[in-house]
């Protein structure tokens, strides 16, 4: 089990990992015309994503996708392979050629052990943004604020929540979150959060956790009581939530973050050129813009950074298993 205290150095490492990403990201236009003459130039570029559309995920690459096709002066396409965590996905850009024309971007369910073998044939190109996730209940829950929730856990034995997955982090924070509380709820995973989500308006389900976007906040027919991160959000909308931290239990510390891979076999060139081309994108003020406002916060950092966030993330679920 995941100790609020045990999980403090993990926490300071994906702080500092972000920290140290935003403050490198000046740098790379010392390098950037350079580095785009090593990306060969073919047909189309495929954004391959995990998740079906209408995810968190997805909301990302197709912001991404158009301008990094400006960027790039050929068509990118965001291609859609669901299922397993996003294993599919993973397996299937794994074993493209590694060309630069096939591309993963991935969240943070790519740490997840069972993608371990497949990841291993994948290197990272850019960890390109965060996110805290929320903990959202349906409208019709007698529940206004985390204690409310807590106590109704602790009243309603079999409550259901929805996640995008087993083993993705929707599915290991809201476990946890129900484990520290000693509740007793029922979990149903979809292939995507979006799929989660629409059961949650309906009311099938009772709560989830979700990546932050515009519709958790304005949809009338659920309610955002907690961000998963440490630290309140100052993204707009989420500024005035609470944590779970503060109000439930201490330490607690959950998020999103989305990289972009290549096959393992693309040369060092082919990837700092497209870091390069990556970083201008996410520079794009109409771009950090539309990212904010799915709550979604721009980092831009180097391999390395991505690297080591997927490191800190083995770490972190490493820290207990969900029931």
């Amino acid at each position: 089990m995941r100790g609020s205290s045990g999980s403090a150095g993990t926490c300071r490492g994906r702080r500092k990992v972000v920290a140290g990403a935003l403050a490198g990201a000046v740098a790379f236009a010392l390098q950037r015309s350079a580095a785009y003459a090593q990306i060969p130039r073919g047909g189309a570029v495929r954004l391959v994503v995990g998740f079906p559309p209408g995810g968190s995920v997805d909301h990302v690459a197709r912001i991404l996708a158009p301008e990094l096709s400006r960027v790039l002066g050929r068509s990118v396409v965001v291609e859609n392979v669901p299922g397993a965590n996003s294993a599919r996905a993973i397996a299937r850009v794994a074993s493209s050629e590694p060309n630069g024309d096939t591309l993963l971007l991935a969240s943070s369910a790519i740490a997840h052990p069972d993608n371990a073998a497949a990841a291993a044939s994948l290197r990272p190109v850019i960890l390109a943004s965060t996110a805290p996730m929320v903990l959202v209940v349906r409208a019709s829950l007698p529940a206004h604020d985390p204690r409310e929730f807590a106590a109704y856990l602790a009243a309603h034995a079999g409550a259901s929540y929805g996640s995008s997955g087993v083993g993705n982090p929707t599915h290991l924070a809201a476990a946890r979150l129900v484990e520290h509380l000693r509740a007793d709820a029922v979990h149903v995973p979809y292939s995507g959060s979006a799929l989660a989500f629409a059961d949650l308006v309906a009311g099938r389900i009772d709560f989830m956790m979700t990546a932050s976007n515009s519709s958790v906040g304005g949809h009338g027919a659920v309610r955002a009581l907690a961000v998963t991160t440490r630290s309140r959000s100052r993204l707009p909308g989420l500024d005035r939530l609470p944590t779970i931290a503060e109000t439930l239990v201490p330490g607690f510390d959950f998020g999103l973050w989305q990289a972009v891979y290549a096959p393992a076999r693309l040369p060092d060139a082919a990837v700092a050129a497209l870091n390069a081309q990556l970083r201008e994108v996410l520079a794009f003020e109409r771009v950090r813009a539309a990212l904010a406002e799915g709550g979604v916060e721009i980092v831009a950092g180097s391999p390395v950074d991505a690297e080591s966030v997927y490191r800190a993330e083995i770490a972190h679920g490493r820290e207990g298993t969900p029931r």
